[in-house]
């Protein structure tokens, strides 16, 4: 696979996410939001070495969300809920760093991702 492609992979996975939780976070079809993430970390953890950091990172903004899909069904998110899906998603994106994946914010040039040359 050719640096190129794999950037623009990578770039895909990670925006689905990002979009994919905010509509969790605004309550706008989240079951179909949490199936999006659920798809999109599994295929971003198989584009990437293997990450014990990484991988629990997403496991926990997995965790997250389903709780917030869980309570919606139930009536009602919890501002603490909410807080736990933001934390979640802050380490994630940190891991994903730690890792070697560059977030090139919006402004320079992103959004978009690349990996760090070694």
């Amino acid at each position: 696979m050719t640096p190129e492609l794999l950037n623009e992979l990578l770039c895909n996975r990670i925006l689905g996410i990002d979009k994919a939780v905010i509509q969790v976070s605004q309550g706008r079809n989240a079951k179909e939001a949490a199936a999006t993430i659920r798809a999109n970390l599994i295929d971003l953890l198989s584009l990437l070495d293997r990450n014990p950091g990484l991988d629990a990172a997403a496991d926990d903004l997995q965790k997250s969300v389903h709780a917030i899909v869980e309570a919606g069904d139930r009536g009602g998110v919890e501002d603490r809920q909410m807080r736990l899906l933001t934390e979640a998603h802050a380490r994630y994106k940190d891991r994903l760093e730690a890792a070697g994946v560059e977030l090139i914010p919006e402004k320079s040039g992103g959004p978009g991702v690349r990996l760090r040359k070694a």
